[in-house]
């Protein structure tokens, strides 16, 4: 220790070493872990089987993290109602445009703009309405 009870450059150094290998280490262990739990359980090795047991954390962890990218990706599929669905959303957004106050929609690319709209037309030269 160095003098006033802190630790000296070269312990702390030493400490920051132990701290990156230690993580390393773990980082190394939940790859080996992911690789292990892609194969079917028909085909892992009883080493494998024995990690697997060892490290029930990580296993836990893992199948935590593919369940959520699972949701995502469930998340961004496209739906396609049934048409009597579709016309039940369809009412009841009509009837919550119908309601409100003060609407504000954003949108994204490939929101029509043609002469069917009440929309304001962003990129023309005179920014009106196409029909009022």
């Amino acid at each position: 220790m160095a003098a006033g009870g802190g630790l000296s450059r070269s312990e702390r150094k030493a400490a920051e070493r132990v701290r990156r290998l230690r993580e390393e280490q773990q980082r190394e262990r939940l790859r080996q872990v992911s690789r292990i739990l892609r194969k079917a359980a028909a085909e892992r090795s009883a080493e494998e089987g024995r990690l697997l047991a060892e490290s029930e954390d990580l296993v836990t962890e893992l199948q935590g993290r593919s369940r959520r990218r699972e949701g995502l990706k469930r998340r961004q599929e496209e739906v396609c109602d049934d048409p009597e669905e579709l016309r039940r959303k369809v009412r009841e957004l009509a009837g919550a445009v119908r309601n409100a106050k003060h609407l504000v929609v954003y949108t994204g690319a490939g929101i029509s703009t043609w002469p069917n709209c009440l929309m304001i037309n962003l990129f023309s030269t005179k920014g009106d309405r196409l029909i009022d």
